[in-house]
C-alpha cells in the first residue's frame, strides 16, 4: 500500500471516529440518551409554540408524573405505559392534545382514542388525559383526588369498571360509547376497562 493510501485510510478512520463521538449519544439497543431525548422534547415544545419558561414548566410536570406513577416520556407532553398513555395539557391550554397532529383538541368533545377507556383530571374532558387499553387493574393517576371526567370509547357495548384502593368494585360505566363531563375520582383507586 502506498503512503498516500495509508494516509487516506487513517484520515478517513479518524473522521469516522470523530463523527461517532460528536453524534448524539446512542446506546447499543438503539435508544438515545436522556440528554438527547430532552433536547428533542424541548424542540417539540418550541414547535408547539411554547416559550422556554413554558417548556420548562411542562417538563417539570412530566417529571413529577413519572416520579409518582412511573412510565416513560415519549413526547414533550406524553408518558407511555404498558397499558396506555398519559397526555398533559400544554401550559395555558385546558385540553390535552397529541403534538404533531394537525388541528387542536375540540373544546366540546373528548379526545379519547378508539378502543380505550379514558379518564380526565378535570371536568368537561379538560386537564390531563389517561388512556387505558388492557383488561387489567390499573392504578388511577396519583394526583386525581376529586372532580374529573371520563369517556368510555371501547368497542361498542363494553363497560369500564371503577374500584377502590382495595380493588373492591364501586361501579361501571354505561356501555361504550359513553362519557360524562362531570365525574368523581375521589374514592377510586383502580380502573379496569372491561
Amino acid at each position: 500500500m502506498k503512503m498516500g493510501n495509508r494516509l487516506s485510510v487513517a484520515t478517513g478512520s479518524a473522521l469516522l471516529l470523530a463523527a461517532v463521538i460528536a453524534s448524539p449519544a446512542a446506546f447499543a439497543d438503539g435508544t438515545a440518551s436522556a440528554d438527547t431525548s430532552r433536547s428533542a422534547f424541548r424542540a417539540q415544545a418550541a414547535e408547539a409554540g411554547l416559550t422556554a419558561t413554558e417548556a420548562t414548566a411542562l417538563q417539570k410536570a412530566v417529571d413529577a408524573a413519572i416520579a409518582t406513577d412511573g412510565g416513560k416520556q415519549t413526547a414533550a407532553n406524553e408518558i407511555r405505559y404498558p397499558d396506555g398513555r398519559l397526555l398533559l395539557p400544554l401550559p395555558g391550554e385546558k385540553y390535552a392534545r397529541e403534538l404533531g397532529k394537525s388541528g387542536s383538541a375540540s373544546l366540546a368533545a373528548h379526545t379519547c382514542t378508539y378502543k380505550a377507556l379514558c379518564g380526565y383530571s378535570g371536568t368537561g374532558y379538560t386537564g390531563a388525559e389517561r388512556e387505558w387499553f388492557s383488561c387489567d387493574f390499573h392504578k388511577k393517576p396519583s394526583g386525581w383526588t376529586s372532580g374529573g371526567s371520563w369517556y368510555n370509547n371501547q368497542t361498542k357495548g363494553r363497560v369500564g369498571n371503577w374500584y377502590d384502593g382495595n380493588k373492591k368494585w364501586l361501579g361501571s360505566t354505561p356501555p361504550a360509547p359513553y362519557g360524562t363531563k362531570h365525574g368523581q375520582w375521589r374514592g377510586v383507586g383502580y380502573v379496569k376497562p372491561c
